[in-house]
């Protein structure tokens, strides 16, 4: 598991690590009813905008097992945006133009295919203190 001082180490911007604490890094229950948990966060810019993009790494066991329709699955992503997503933004620039909120089966290194591990994204951005889904 990592630590919340791990987390706040990924983008080396000492202010934040004190607001790291306030983010829930131990196991959460999604509205689903699925224990989700904060695998790592990173401040990226993305490829193709070249805006700044707030990624959620998060570990939800049951993701994409029967009983997680995607119904369910769409109120968990909203529901991380909400939990992790813009207090991180917010904390690490008022300039981030996105959200990625990844949920995966079990931890991956980002960007590496494994297909064998489910892995699902959606994208949102802030709009004042709420998140706004965005088509990914």
């Amino acid at each position: 598991m990592m630590r919340a001082a791990q987390i706040a180490g990924l983008v080396a911007l000492p202010p934040i690590a004190a607001l790291a604490e306030a983010w829930p890094t131990e196991q959460q229950s999604a509205p689903s009813g699925q224990a989700v948990m904060l695998h790592e966060w990173l401040d990226e810019q993305n490829p193709w905008s070249g805006e700044s993009q707030i990624i959620i790494r998060l570990v939800a066991p049951m993701i994409g097992a029967d009983g997680v329709d995607d119904a369910a699955l769409r109120a968990d992503m909203d529901w991380a945006c909400e939990r992790w997503g813009k207090h991180i933004a917010q904390a690490v620039a008022a300039t981030t133009g996105q959200i990625v909120i990844e949920m995966m089966a079990a931890p991956t290194p980002r960007g590496i295919p494994t297909p064998e591990i489910n892995r699902f994204y959606e994208t949102y951005r802030l709009a004042g203190d709420a998140c706004i889904w965005e088509l990914f």
